[in-house]
């Protein structure tokens, strides 16, 4: 059986870097997308798995660095 495809969010989430995580969440959460949000000053460890509905925003000092989906 193929698995149906990932969902895309109506976004870029490069547009999210530099701002802080909290403007983002509501918005992908309306997507349907689970979100997790990753202080890097605090932990960097994060499980390998893929999950196409998730979208996982790496922060440091407050804002975004990283965003990705999986």
């Amino acid at each position: 059986m193929i698995p149906p495809p990932a969902p895309e969010p109506s976004f870029d989430l490069a547009d999210l870097v530099g701002n802080p995580p909290d403007a983002a969440v509501p918005r992908l959460e309306a997507e349907g997308f689970d979100v997790q949000v990753v202080n890097q000053d605090e932990t960097s460890f994060v499980t390998l798995d893929w999950r196409p509905t998730r979208i996982r925003l790496f922060t440091r000092a407050g804002v975004v660095v990283e965003a990705r989906q999986g």
